[in-house]
């Protein structure tokens, strides 16, 4: 069968791949955007619950425990989806946290918000699916722009989510009552992946089995991974991770200008999350076409080195409004590095191991994310948020280094020729 395969074209072994990128980018735009009507609002929701002190560290706690439980159980998603198909874990992560987002708001208390919302790590990971089916259903010659089109669905999602959900938040009761817009935004994502998106999976002949030890020790000894995986996890920290910090920063940036509550603060919140994944998905696309044409180990280590120093304005900012300006230059400048990371992981996973190798960087890029409020949270209190995002930069400049000692080597580009066992 598998000499059947080799000896098509990689458009004859990946039928699918046009229609799926366009359904994919379609399917991550409203779960995306479903994620964005609340996720700017989340310090908020806390403080409705009633969370006291230090919002910072109440939002760290929170987003801390819910991604560390995805980070151990994202490895195991990965070996049921090289076993039973990649569109499956999409559909897991959509219908469940759709479900999960309809429990929120009826929470009695802040501690049973926090139990449900914990709960919510078992079906995290949408993102990470719908780029593992692209991966394996994707001429390598097209890898480039349409994991860059996926993005977009999630960059433009991310984008009209916050202002949506600023719009809607005034004719709301309360602020978590935002969770049932965005389960209905969530679950029409599930429904485009069901009902739209084709995958050519061929089921192992052998039976299901669990072999995580045996997993990790390949996946670390593949060319260049370790580095790739950390690179994930400082993009998903300093970028995604930053998300609701961002918005408690612009609470305190509003404090300091007497404005504690009303219009002004849903305006501002919305306007500095729209004005990254605004710019992200202008340039996206520009990112993508020049990684098909340099290569993703060329654009990863740049999209780094400007990334890393495009975050150095929001150290400095004193202004809501300059917050939206520095924002919005870091999301021009940075969004080239998740695809062309997410392509060279790819290219070094062995075969029949790809979604599991997806898996353990979506692991490390989950922990990331719960990462980045946690830290913010212990940080905050003592030195400042502005503190913390020194460390953004300086993090993103560490990658740069790692990314560029791999190029230098000449291995980041050679694809995987490994057999998974």
């Amino acid at each position: 069968m598998s000499e059947t395969l080799d000896s098509l074209s990689p458009e004859e072994q990946h039928p699918h791949w046009q229609r799926n990128r366009w359904v994919m980018a379609a399917a991550t735009f409203s779960h995306t955007m479903g994620f964005g009507i609340v996720n700017p609002f989340f310090p908020l929701v806390l403080q409705e619950m009633g969370a006291t002190g230090h919002l910072e560290t109440w939002v760290g706690y929170a987003l801390g425990s819910y991604f560390t439980l995805s980070f151990f159980l994202m490895p195991v998603w990965g070996v049921v989806s090289d076993h039973y198909g990649r569109k499956l874990m999409a559909l897991r992560t959509s219908l469940g946290m759709a479900t999960i987002f309809f429990i929120l708001p009826l929470t009695p208390s802040l501690y049973w918000f926090l139990a449900v919302f914990f709960l919510m790590g078992t079906t995290n990971g949408f993102i990470p699916a719908s780029n593992a089916l692209i991966a394996t259903n994707t001429p390598p010659s097209a890898m480039g722009r349409s994991l860059s089109l996926v993005q977009t669905g999630t960059l433009i999602g991310g984008t009209l989510g916050p202002a949506l959900g600023a719009m809607i938040a005034f004719l709301l009761p309360g602020y978590r009552y935002l969770y049932w817009v965005a389960a209905a935004s969530l679950l029409g994502g599930g429904m485009l992946t069901l009902f739209l998106a084709r995958e050519k999976h061929e089921r192992p002949n052998t039976p299901f089995r669990l072999h995580m030890v045996r997993d990790f020790s390949i996946i670390r000894r593949l060319p260049n991974i370790s580095g790739l995986m950390f690179i994930t996890f400082i993009n998903t920290l300093t970028f995604i991770g930053t998300a609701t910090i961002i918005s408690v920063f612009t609470l305190e940036l509003l404090a300091a200008e007497g404005i504690t509550s009303g219009k002004e603060v849903n305006v501002w919140v919305g306007a500095v999350t729209l004005a990254f994944t605004l710019a992200s998905a202008l340039s996206v696309h520009f990112w993508g076409r020049l990684q098909d044409r340099l290569g993703a180990d060329r654009v990863l280590v740049l999209s780094l080195l400007v990334g890393g120093l495009a975050s150095l304005p929001t150290i400095v900012t004193q202004t809501p409004a300059q917050l939206v300006a520095a924002r919005f230059l870091l999301g021009l400048l940075a969004i080239g590095a998740a695809p062309a990371t997410v392509t060279l992981i790819r290219f070094h996973a062995p075969k029949g191991m790809e979604a599991r190798v997806l898996a353990y960087a979506s692991a490390f890029g989950a922990l990331g994310i719960g990462a980045g409020p946690f830290v913010a949270g212990m940080i905050g209190p003592v030195l400042g948020l502005r503190a913390f995002f020194a460390l953004n930069s300086l993090l993103l400049l560490v990658g740069f280094a790692i990314g560029l000692r791999a190029h230098l080597r000449g291995a980041a580009s050679d694809p995987a020729s490994e057999t998974a066992p």
